[in-house]
């Protein structure tokens, strides 16, 4: 396998989940708040018309839409209900907020203290990107004339607020979000009748669509801006124009002559345009000798090279290792020092010369014995190994109820630089509009893969083995650039929380912040096309109920508005919310006890 450090645009980036920096707030929910992803209604299907529940034909407000209002009172408490008296008090000293805001403050300190300057600046990114998702929701809703009563950044309890008009603007402790709270949004809220006209539920069909995607508008306008901006100021490489900036030490590559600024034009005789084409014939091409042409100074230039390979030996527990090609190109171990195998006496960086009593000189003749052997029913091999001062040394190793290898693959060993172009700002708008179409397939499509069964199980078994996923690479073997390939590699089919964003965010800058506005762009995308699953409590989920409202309307033909039922709509909301809580959680635990490494 070969590395890539910066690869050609969309770059494939983990999946970023939103549970894990949800802007979902506990009083929002139960008050009808539009937030970063937050389905709240509570309608039935009586049909009503102007705020009137028509259970019986009647007209006019029912006891349940006009009997019990709660009014609105000018400091509510952080759960959006009334508070006491006594309470509101004290939530309005002034020490209790300052003391809120000193805390907040040095938390902030504390954490660029701890992971540098450059984190703050990507988590402030992150909190303007928020910012602008619920300004997109609280703008549509000021334009169709629906009442917001509140627009917070932050969850939890109040540092400072004012309140001009309806609004009630303010910060708040924990900065994981934002939310607006538009009132109405669920018909069990009770509202006084003066202001029922200008509920969500009572606005029309393109009114309520048009506040439900326009918090995922905003992330695609900033995608748009971020990446133009990028193509302007930074250039981005196309996959034909590239060369080899970094080789690794001891590699088939170091050994075949590869110098730093060649570009690989032929591999065995087949022609090569881009990277990914080179790296695909590495790694088909295991344990064999090669013919590579490169471009070396406008010249063509030939070399032999021999293609090393890498692959894992497991069963079914956990004695795993990794065999790869040493400096010597001879079939070396990367292994766990805690594990069964290690304790059975294979040696990391030791070298594989057999395999139950048959000579092996290449990682293909070893992956061919141990399988072999299991194709017969055996579950343990034994291994002759010879460790750096030349001992040669026997392990017998068990796996438990079967033994098996992944498909060897090849490694060349280098690493890629695209070489950037940079565009004019009107060149830049068709190829930022492209970058968009191609982001958005690729990020639906990685959306997709992971909520398939297999891999959202994989997921967890790996949350709770937190065992790296399967790649061919170990880290213990790598260089820089090689490690950030094989890691990205591993990670393509990850969730990532917005803890992980962050922490990868702060590891791109650390290579110039032009990347960062690649990088932030990108994640604009994801955040936007994930709040738009056509699930509750999504944005998408308003998307859906009010589609499927509007459709029934127009099958029933007589004028009336439909309203879907929320009893059913719950169950499916606080399923997706479970679902969602526990990815995220698990995502945070996972980008903190496994991070992505770049």
């Amino acid at each position: 396998m070969s590395d890539n450090k910066t690869s050609s645009w969309p770059p494939r980036i983990p999946a970023i989940d939103l549970a894990a920096g949800s802007t979902t707030h506990p009083g929002a929910a139960r008050d009808g708040a539009a937030d970063n992803g937050g389905f709240h209604t509570g309608i039935d299907d009586a049909d009503r018309v102007d705020g009137a529940v028509h259970a019986d034909g009647t007209t006019g407000l029912d006891s349940h839409a006009a009997g019990q209002h709660r009014a609105v009172i000018e400091d509510p408490d952080d759960s959006g209900r009334s508070a006491p008296k006594g309470e509101r008090a004290e939530i309005g000293k002034p020490y209790v907020r300052l003391s809120r805001l000193a805390i907040l403050v040095g938390l902030v300190a504390a954490l660029g203290w701890w992971q540098g300057p450059r984190i703050l600046v990507i988590v402030a990114a992150v909190v303007v990107m928020i910012f602008f998702h619920e300004l997109g929701h609280f703008v549509m809703a000021r334009r169709a004339d629906m009442k917001v009563t509140e627009f917070m950044i932050g969850f939890g309890p109040r540092i400072f607020s004012f309140r001009r008009g309806d609004v009630e603007y303010g910060l708040k402790a924990i900065p994981a979000g934002a939310y607006v709270k538009i009132i109405g949004m669920a018909d069990v809220e009770e509202v006084p009748p003066q202001d029922e006209p200008r509920t969500y539920r009572q606005k029309g069909y393109w009114a309520r669509m048009g506040v439900a995607v326009a918090g995922s508008t905003m992330h695609f306008i900033m995608a748009l801006v971020l990446i133009g901006a990028s193509f302007v100021i930074v250039g981005v490489g196309e996959p034909e124009n590239w060369k080899i900036d970094n080789i690794s030490t001891g590699s088939a590559a170091e050994r075949a002559g590869i110098e730093i600024g060649d570009k690989v034009v032929s591999f065995d005789g087949q022609a090569v345009a881009t990277w990914e084409e080179m790296a695909e014939l590495a790694r088909s091409n295991p344990d064999r000798n090669v013919d590579i042409v490169v471009e070396r100074d406008g010249k063509p230039v030939t070399l032999a090279a021999s293609i090393t390979s890498r692959f894992y030996v497991f069963g079914t527990n956990s004695n795993e290792f990794q065999v790869y090609s040493d400096a010597s190109g001879r079939p070396a171990v990367s292994v766990d020092q805690n594990n069964g195998a290690a304790k059975a006496g294979v040696t990391d960086g030791s070298v594989i010369v057999g395999v139950n009593g048959v000579s092996v000189s290449s990682g293909t003749e070893i992956a061919e014995a141990i399988n072999t052997a299991a194709d017969g029913g055996a579950a343990t091999a034994l291994f002759t190994l010879v460790d750096d001062a030349g001992t040669t040394s026997e392990a017998s190793v068990s796996f438990g109820s079967g033994m098996a290898t992944n498909e060897p693959v090849g490694f060349f060993g280098v690493g890629q630089e695209l070489v950037p172009q940079k565009y004019s700002p009107i060149a830049a708008v068709p190829k930022s509009f492209e970058w968009f179409g191609e982001v958005t397939a690729q990020t639906v499509g990685g959306v997709w893969k992971f909520f398939q069964p297999s891999n959202l199980w994989n997921f967890v078994e790996r949350v709770f083995t937190t065992a790296p996923t399967k790649s061919d690479a170990p880290e213990t073997v790598a260089t820089n650039s090689t490690r950030a390939q094989e890691n990205l590699a591993r990670d393509s089919q990850r969730m990532m929380s917005i803890v992980g964003a962050v922490s990868l965010g702060d590891q791109i800058a650390a290579d110039g912040w032009g990347n960062v506005l690649q990088f932030l762009a990108l994640l604009n995308m994801a955040i936007g096309i994930f709040n738009l699953i056509p699930l509750p409590p999504f944005d998408g989920g308003h998307v859906l109920i009010g589609t499927y409202e509007r459709v029934r309307e127009l099958l029933r033909r007589d004028g009336r508005r439909y309203f879907a039922d929320y009893n059913k709509v719950m169950p499916v909301a606080m399923g997706v919310i479970m679902v969602m809580v526990a990815i995220g959680l698990m995502a945070i635990y996972l980008d903190l006890a496994d991070p992505v490494q770049i």
